[in-house]
This record gives structure tokens, sequence and C-alpha cells, in this order.
């Protein structure tokens, strides 16, 4: 049974990637049925938030925000924080679509804390830049640069320490500077 639940997952995704969004749901939510009679409880979590993300593309806000809440509860029952934070990440995405911009960073800051703590550095990029986009969106120039983030080593790099004097001029002309912390950073 597991087969053949991945099998259809990955049709879901396939069909998601290409736009086919009902053919999508049809595969995913077979994919989910199997997962749950195996008691596969990450695949029924995986299907159910990529469902969920379906249906964040047909703007589709309460069938999106019910399964991934859905997911969120099974990946925490289970103790998959993996999948909890890609759900968190989700909701996020889901919240600044919606407009809900407080609330979409505060999913996000709480994804980015769990792959932090699971050392999963990709996915907690991928949501940092979201994150990133949210707040220069807002207008929130230099909180957005602090999200940038550093190196593997915890060294800014060329190019971000360009940013930061960037933003530092612009924090000048603007009358806000800095924050205290990353002003610190700089002077090293």
């Amino acid at each position: 049974m597991g087969e053949l639940a991945k099998e259809w997952y990955d049709k879901g995704i396939d069909a998601y990637r290409v736009g086919e969004y009902e053919e999508a749901l049809e595969a995913l939510q077979r994919a989910r049925s199997l997962f749950a009679e195996a008691q596969n409880l990450t695949g029924e979590a995986e299907a159910l938030g990529s469902m969920g993300v379906v249906h964040i593309q047909l703007e589709e806000w309460d069938d999106a925000q019910r399964l991934l809440q859905e997911a969120l509860e099974i990946c925490v029952a289970s103790g998959d924080r993996s999948n909890q934070g890609k759900v968190l990440g989700n909701l996020g995405m889901l919240y600044a679509r919606q407009g809900d911009d407080l609330k979409a960073a505060e999913v996000y800051e709480q994804a980015i804390a769990i792959f932090r703590d699971l050392g999963e550095r990709d996915n907690e990029k991928a949501v940092a830049r979201q994150l990133s986009k949210l707040k220069l969106k807002t207008g929130e120039f230099l909180e957005a640069l602090d999200d940038v983030g550093e190196d593997e080593e915890g060294v800014l790099g060329g190019t971000q320490r360009m940013v930061r004097r960037l933003f530092r001029l612009l924090g000048r002309v603007t009358g806000r500077g800095l924050p205290e912390e990353a002003e610190e950073e700089e002077q090293g």
C-alpha cells in the first residue's frame, strides 16, 4: 500500500507542477487516504500539506487553511518537526497571500526556528527569503536585511556587506538606522 500511496502522491505533485490543480487534488486525496490506511502519518501530513498548497493556488483560502491545520496537527502529534516546519512555511504563504502580513511573519519565524534547530539550512534559508520578501513588501527594509543571514561560518559575504552599507545610507536619508546588533556586526 505504501508504494501505491507514493505513486499517487507523485502523480499529484506532477499535476500540480503543470497547473492541473483539480487532477492534483484528486491524486493527492487518493494518496492521503492510502497513507492514512497504512497509518503512515508522515505521508498523510505531506499529502494534506500539498493539498493545502493547491488550494492556495486556487485561492480557496478556507480549504487551504483547513488542510494545512490538519497537516500541522498530525505533525505536532507525531513529533515530525521537519514537516511541521514545512507546513508552517506554507501557512505563512497562505497568510501572506491573504494580506495578513503579521500572522504570516509569525509562522515564518516559527518555521525558521524549527529548521534552525534541526540544522536544515536549505529549508531555513528558503523560509527566511519569504520572510524577507514579506518585510520588504511592508516597508521593513532594515528588518528584511537582518533576514538575509550569514553564511555557514557566520560571516557576511561581500554582497551582504554592500547591501548593509546601502541600507545604512538609506537609513540616514530616511532617519532610520540599522538595528544596534547589525551595526555592531558591520563594525567588525
